[in-house]
């Protein structure tokens, strides 16, 4: 396995990159929802769309400030390794030995305080797509533990950029077999992202914005057409 390395100067030189040359230009906001807000430790989030990762990377630096790690699959961070420098540690799938290397790791982080991300379907899924799948592994590092959950939801609204939602929710498994647990996080991923959905439709005022938000195209041609009749 490859173990994460990160650094500091890099962190705050991508981390300003991310935020002013990705998420800001793409998104009209990210919006939290601040009733449930986690403290460290293992992290199971939803995965419907490439930009989920940079997502949870702004929403960690503007609102967690965890010491955050994300569990990678080795192909992807051997092709980025750069990720190694903002926390990222690897798994290859179909080796044993390298698994369970990966799982020490892990459990060491969490045991010493840090975050542990993981997207236990593996593979993007559109958002509306049931029931919520995921893979066997997402149970391996249960340990008894309580964990949190992450549904990331996209939405177009009266803004030309899209907007993102983001709810956790902390979660204790009741199965005590690992087929069970799958089957139990699975429909709880699936409730929480059905939650946020619902949020989304009746306009919940429960969330607050991460960042703050920029005038639209609608609003500076307001702006504009107002300064024209002279502030009238």
């Amino acid at each position: 396995m490859i173990e994460s390395h990160k650094q500091k100067w890099f962190n705050d030189i991508f981390s300003t990159f991310v935020r002013e040359r990705q998420i800001r230009p793409t998104f009209h906001n990210v919006y939290i929802r601040a009733d449930d807000v986690p403290t460290p430790g293992l992290f199971l989030s939803t995965h419907s769309a490439w930009w989920d990762g940079l997502i949870m990377y702004m929403v960690n630096e503007h609102f967690l400030r965890h010491d955050i790690h994300v569990l990678m699959d080795e192909d992807g961070l051997r092709r980025f390794p750069f990720f190694r420098h903002l926390g990222a540690f690897s798994v290859k799938k179909g080796s044993l030995s390298d698994v369970r290397a990966s799982l020490a790791y892990a459990n060491t982080l969490l045991e010493s305080g840090k975050s542990v991300w993981l997207y236990p379907q593996g593979r993007e899924v559109p958002q509306e797509r049931r029931p919520v799948e995921i893979e066997s592994g997402a149970t391996l590092l249960l340990n008894d533990r309580p964990f949190h959950l992450c549904a990331m939801y996209y939405a177009f609204e009266s803004h030309a950029e899209p907007v993102v939602y983001v709810r956790f929710r902390k979660y204790n498994v009741t199965a005590t077999t690992r087929r069970a647990q799958k089957q139990e996080i699975a429909q709880a991923l699936e409730q929480l992202y059905d939650d946020v959905r619902h949020d989304v439709i009746t306009h919940s005022n429960a969330y607050i914005p991460l960042f703050r938000s920029r005038r639209n195209l609608a609003e500076w041609t307001e702006t504009i057409f107002r300064i024209g009749r002279g502030g009238s």
